[in-house]
Parts: C-alpha cells; structure tokens; sequence
C-alpha cells in the first residue's frame, strides 16, 4: 500500500514522498530509507525497489531531495551534504510511523544515492544496516579518472572561474549533468530512455551548478565508512562497468569493518543492474542483507 507523504528538512523545504507498506498487518515492521542517484525521483527506479521491500516485509520511503523532482528548494543543486541532512531527516520522519519499529532502520542507495547511504551511515548509529549500488567512494577521483589530463585541468580552470562568478554575483554557471558526469556510451541510452519514461526528469532538471561540481569532488565516504562497524554494511557493483570503476566499491569494502560484504555481478554492465535479470540478483542480495540484520531480533 502506497501513501502520498511529505516531511521538511532543512530549513523548512517541503520533500514529497511516497510511502509503501505491506499489505499484511504486523504491529512494527522495520524501515527502510530509499536514496536514488543524480537527477532521480521517487517514481524512477526506487519505485521497483520499494515494491520489492514491501512485499519483504518493509515499510519503504523514498522521497525527492530537495529541488528536485516535487519537493521545495532550489534546482541544479547536488551538494552532497545538503542531500545528507535530507536523509537523516528522513530517518527521523520514518522513525515515528506507527507502524515501523523505529529501532530497526535501513538505507538503500544507488549512483550518488549509493555514496549518500554510506555517507550516513557512517555518521548516523539510527542506521543498523545499509546497501549501495554502485556507490561512490571518491567522487573526485571518480571525475579526474573520466577525463584526460587537458579535459581534467581545463574542468578545474571552470571551477575556478565559477567560485569567483560566486562571490561577485551570487549565482553558478548551470551546465548539462553530462558535463559533470560524464558519459559512457551505455549511459547515454540509459539516460534517453529515461527521459522517455518519465519527462518529469526533462529541461531545467537536466542541468546543474558547477557549485555542485566543486561540493561533490570533495565528497569522500571511504573516508567515514570504516566508522560504520558495528552495523552492517554491503556494496553491490557492476563487473563490466565502463562508467564507474568496481575500485569505486571496493576501497570501501576494504576499509569498512564487520560485518560487512561485497557483491561483484559478473557479466553485468553499470544499468543494467537496475532491470532485469541482474536486478532481481540485486534485490534479492539486499533483501537477504535486511533480512540478516534487520530482522533476526524476530
């Protein structure tokens, strides 16, 4: 069962939200918080995963970060820490539905969503398990690594040039999201089938601060996630992923203590863990992850 929700972060944004519950009646069921990746909204891609949860035994929220998709706040922004304090928000709204045990929370995340739940994890002991999909661990050596050195250094010179527009006008240069993230060719289809699916992601929610290029490059959740231990912590990944280096997932897995693990699909491409086959290997690995840690005390 789905229900239209909202709740407010920072201060005082209006986030819309969408909360899906089992169709069976329990007292408390544990929460899970869904983080989608950049320019998503509740109804992509989330929208299957919380289903999946549901049907689990789950009560899923996920929700649109502020400006984007029906939630208040400015749009073009991606400041990672803006989005951070989203979800803690988010956790706290979810922590006070009668019908979740407020003891029991979980994130789920994918691309930059997949950063963000490990980010907060690593700072937010409400969290008492979390799975990323091809998460990031270091976002700025994600870009550097996508760009030859003249591409690279002529990126810096436009931050540069950006953070002084700044401090004299108030405003960032908006870019195409491709500018920032680039491309691979699979990536390019993936992002014109999404565009056809749902045109609520089209026009001005295509494009993005180059303020948001500079906050994302100094994101770095492999420098928290070892604080995430004693809670549980996996990280999913793509093997054939030509856009986001499997190092991405793995540094994190590595510096994580337990418990913790780490799922590499063979044969997968980057989207293609988000449909299909390879999708259901994904929920069924989470679910089994929640199910682990979320329920045993059952």
């Amino acid at each position: 069962m789905e229900n239209r929700v909202f709740f407010y972060s920072g201060l005082g944004l209006r986030l819309a939200a969408i909360l899906e519950t089992p169709d069976r009646t329990k007292n408390k069921y544990p929460g899970i918080v869904l983080c989608q990746g950049p320019g998503g909204v509740k109804e992509a891609l989330v929208d299957r995963v919380s289903h999946y949860l549901a049907k689990a035994g789950y009560v899923a929220l996920r929700f649109d970060y502020r400006g984007v998709g029906e939630s208040e706040g400015i749009q073009n922004r991606l400041i990672p820490m803006e989005q951070v304090e989203d979800v803690r928000n988010a956790i706290t709204w979810l922590q006070q539905q009668p019908g979740v045990d407020p003891n029991r929370i979980g994130l789920w995340g994918a691309a930059t969503g997949g950063a963000n739940v490990s980010y907060v994890s690593a700072l937010d002991r409400r969290v008492r398990c979390m799975v990323s999909v091809n998460g990031m661990g270091d976002i700025g050596a994600w870009f550097r690594g996508n760009r030859r050195y003249w591409e690279w250094l002529g990126f810096l010179k436009r931050l540069d040039n950006d953070r002084i527009r700044r401090v004299k006008s108030g405003e960032s240069e908006l870019v195409e999201t491709s500018e920032i993230f680039m491309r691979d060719p699979a990536s390019e289809r993936f992002a014109s089938e999404m565009l056809k699916q749902y045109p609520q992601m089209r026009g001005k929610k295509s494009l993005l601060s180059l303020e948001s290029a500079e906050a994302l490059m100094d994101f770095k959740p492999v420098n928290v996630v070892d604080r995430i231990s004693p809670r549980a912590a996996m990280w999913i990944c793509a093997g054939l992923d030509t856009l986001l280096p499997i190092e991405q997932s793995i540094m994190m897995f590595e510096k994580a203590g337990e418990p913790k693990d780490l799922l590499i699909i063979e044969n997968a491409e980057h989207h293609a863990l988000y449909s299909g086959e390879f999708f259901e290997r994904v929920m069924s690995a989470s679910i089994d992850w929640f199910d682990t840690y979320l329920k045993k005390s059952d």
